[in-house]
């Protein structure tokens, strides 16, 4: 009888033991996304837009405040003056006649820093459309 109940004992506690194992390995971690200094624009062609770039990766949709935007279409050049990020309705159609690849040249681009400051971005490039590959 003793025996058996040092076996049941046993048993018991190596599967307390176990229990506590799994749950210290179900553990979570939080993550905490740091906001930083504005490092640069890009360009974001599924909503026609421009969007900010913090130094740690972030995207910070308002931080473009006005911007000129440039390309040729067909022969014809295209220039705008845009306030807020996303283009005009001018400027989405013409993107949807571009042939199949068109530089955007974006410059002039004014944005508003996390503190709130406006800074003066770098003017940048943009090719927009397709090109074929021949894999010959």
């Amino acid at each position: 009888m003793k025996k058996l109940l040092g076996i049941l004992l046993f048993l018991v506690y190596c599967i307390s033991v176990n229990a506590q194992e799994n749950i210290n390995e179900n553990r979570g971690t939080i993550k905490v996304h740091k906001k930083g200094h504005l490092a640069k624009i890009q360009f974001d062609n599924v909503n026609y837009r421009l969007i900010g770039i913090d130094q740690y990766g972030n995207i910070l949709d308002t931080a473009v405040v006005e911007f000129k935007m440039s390309m040729s279409v067909k022969g014809m050049f295209y220039s705008e003056n845009i306030v807020g990020p996303v283009l005009s309705y001018q400027m989405q159609q013409l993107l949807g006649k571009c042939g199949q690849t068109t530089k955007i040249f974006f410059d002039k681009i004014k944005a508003k820093d996390s503190n709130g400051t406006l800074v003066d971005m770098p003017k940048f490039q943009y090719t927009f459309g397709y090109s074929y590959e021949n894999n010959e």
